[in-house]
């Protein structure tokens, strides 16, 4: 029990991906990595200063983005972004020390400069910002044109096709629409942006200047008079640098590469993304009349493609032996489509075995490349991949009915209340049977604390910036291991008393006074973890379940999914809690105990898998090794000897136990 503090305070953890980014502490770090990066390369180590550059960009500059890009602008984000790949390049292509050095002078002089900018200004994602000053204004323009120019600029990560922005503006609802009508157009701009995307991909020259001249430039951008808007109300400076986008996009495009080609389509989105926003109320009567319709799901086709899309071209790396970069490729996969869509969520209200069994097959891609896995073996799990996100296509299409959403919401609370309920129910009984009814205000304490902050942690989870994802699994994995922990200490301690004798007498005397000492502590956090772990994830599945439902009736069938849900966790509640009551307490405590230690094995193979999916380590593949998703099974080494190691302990301690008990 000395311990127990210790345990309790590995839980503040998690808890601390929460608190504020430190841009200077970033920022800094990104020099100092800097100054390593021109140690390494004047050594002569090219590969270790290309992976240094790569930390300084994905570990902190990262980290930077989201406050540049809401204070400042988007294209300051990404035209600082882009400067991180000039330098990689530079480096592969062993460039002189003083290029270099120059180049990262320049950036480093860029991050000092947007530093009291975004420190002072907002710190969490919400509407488009524009807090920027002149002079950084004019130094982004500067920079963009720049990059315009340059051809062999290396595009950044997000260059390639997106759904995500695109379903951001999909699912804003009526009252965001109703307050900027020209958020309708701009979805409708971005709908043609991705054909042209398409035609480009597919040669289609002809059907690409159509749909951009005739379509976005006429239709879409003149004729409704956004053109007007941005001429009036921003400046026609603004308006100059659209226009010359659009029309080097339809006369140049057939001599344009791919990256040239996906840097002037970002240009143009950030352009029309940033007017759209700064558009003050007095431009909406010149906006067109936009007719609000009840909602359908959301179409998660384009997500899909893009995900195939960018599968094949991290495996193209990984066959020309950019292993680091197509490692990085994957897992940003999972982050800005699958996660950030917001199709991971809608699959898990729907079908929570199908979306883990998705997530495992992101992390088996990644685990493959990381082994040096045959490239045909990469593609087999691809495809694997690909398939799993058809099937939630499948399940995730077409509108909601009311029935549907009832199913759905009865379901998820069902699902996921089960497994705490299990846990709760246990340590009730467990206090009723030994006489410790008084002290059941531990668990009303700890249950009330954790669905409260299970509510706190998702509102905030969904505030953070682009790395929201990734910190809600590092969350959930952190929690569950420091569960495993706890579990483990009560199954013992529940074992051990499964062993003693004269129960009456050590009932009335050692556990009343463990229970004083100290042991209430480690219930409460028992109670308080499982609650907890389930109770974020059920937020998260009821807000993908809430966006579907658009009218006040629907809305209702949710409610009352809900609460029929809740009503039958209370029956199993008491049901359990009164059985138990009825057991003999040997076999009350080894079935309990039982119970626990299962929970415990299940809770380190998922608590390290979800770890793996925060990015925090890339997991070794074992070849033949099966996934026994109810077990917490998977075929990664740092899961699996976790697993062991507690199943040699618990064997290890029944045996000492058991000898203690003959000794007696």
């Amino acid at each position: 029990m000395k311990n127990i503090y210790k345990i309790a305070l590995l839980f503040l953890f998690p808890i601390l991906l929460f608190a504020k980014t430190d841009y200077a502490l970033e920022a800094k770090n990104i020099e100092d990595t800097f100054v390593k990066v021109i140690e390494v390369y004047k050594a002569g180590d090219i590969q270790k200063a290309k992976e240094l550059t790569q930390t300084a960009y994905f570990s902190h500059f990262e980290n930077l983005e989201g406050g540049i890009r809401i204070n400042l602008s988007a294209k300051k984000s990404y035209s600082m972004e882009a400067q991180f790949g000039q330098i990689r390049k530079a480096i592969v292509a062993k460039a002189p020390v003083e290029e270099i050095e120059a180049k990262i002078a320049n950036l480093t002089k860029e991050i000092d400069e947007v530093l009291p900018i975004i420190e002072a200004g907002t710190r969490l994602v919400g509407e488009y910002s524009d807090s920027s000053s002149n002079t950084l204004a004019k130094q982004t323009d500067a920079t963009k044109t720049s990059n315009l120019a340059n051809q062999n600029a290396q595009p950044s990560k997000q260059s390639q096709p997106t759904q995500t922005s695109q379903n951001e503006n999909e699912n804003q609802n009526a009252n965001q629409t109703a307050q900027n009508p020209w958020n309708a157009v701009y979805s409708d701009i971005l709908a043609k942006l991705q054909v042209v995307k398409d035609d480009f991909k597919n040669k289609k020259f002809d059907d690409l200047k159509l749909n951009l001249n005739n379509e976005i430039k006429f239709n879409l951008y003149r004729n409704t008079q956004l053109e007007i808007a941005i001429r009036k109300y921003i400046s026609q400076n603004f308006d100059q640098q659209i226009q010359q986008i659009m029309g080097s996009l339809i006369s140049n495009s057939p001599t344009f590469t791919q990256d040239k080609f996906d840097l002037y389509m970002k240009d143009l989105d950030d352009l029309l993304k940033t007017a759209v926003a700064k558009l003050p109320s007095e431009s909406y009567a010149l906006a067109p009349k936009v007719e609000i319709k009840e909602e359908k799901s959301v179409d998660f086709a384009p997500v899909v493609k893009n995900i195939a899309t960018k599968l094949a071209l991290s495996l193209e790396k990984y066959k020309n032996g950019e292993v680091n970069d197509a490692i990085s490729d994957s897992q940003d996969i999972y982050f800005d489509e699958y996660e950030a869509s917001g199709m991971e969520n809608k699959v898990g209200a729907i079908d929570i075995n199908l979306k883990t069994s998705t997530e495992a097959s992101f992390s088996k891609i990644v685990a493959l490349m990381k082994s040096g896995a045959d490239a045909t073996r990469v593609k087999e799990a691809q495809d694997e991949l690909i398939s799993k996100l058809n099937a939630s296509l499948e399940k995730t299409s077409g509108s909601n009915s009311p029935l549907a959403l009832f199913l759905y919401s009865l379901t998820i609370i069902l699902r996921e209340g089960f497994e705490a309920l299990i846990i709760v129910a246990a340590v009730v009984a467990y206090l009723v049977k030994t006489g410790n009814q008084n002290r059941l205000s531990i668990v009303y304490s700890s249950l009330s604390t954790a669905v409260v902050l299970s509510f706190v942690v998702a509102y905030l989870a969904n505030l953070m910036f682009e790395n929201a994802g990734q910190s809600r699994e590092v969350i959930e994995g952190a929690t569950m291991l420091v569960a495993v922990l706890l579990l483990f200490y009560v199954g013992f301690w529940l074992l051990s008393n499964a062993g003693a004798k004269k129960w009456n007498t050590y009932i009335k005397g050692h556990i009343a006074s463990s229970l004083s000492s100290g042991s209430s502590k480690a219930l409460w956090w028992t109670v308080f973890l499982a609650v907890f772990r389930e109770g974020a994830e059920t937020v998260l599945f009821y807000q993908a379940l809430i966006f579907d439902a658009k009218t006040p009736s629907l809305l209702f069938m949710v409610a009352a999914g809900f609460v029929v849900g809740l009503v039958l966790l209370i029956i199993v509640y008491f049901v359990f809690k009164f059985s138990a009551v009825k057991i003999p307490i040997r076999p009350f405590f080894l079935i309990t105990s039982t119970i626990i230690f299962y929970m415990s094995i299940v809770f380190t193979g998922k608590g390290v898998m979800e770890l793996v999916e925060g990015k925090v380590f890339i997991p070794t593949h074992i070849n033949g090794a099966l996934t026994i998703e109810w077990l917490g099974v998977y075929p990664y080494y740092e899961s699996l000897v976790p697993q062991l190691i507690l199943l040699a302990i618990l064997v290890i301690g029944i045996f000492i136990m058991k000898a203690k008990a003959k000794i007696s």
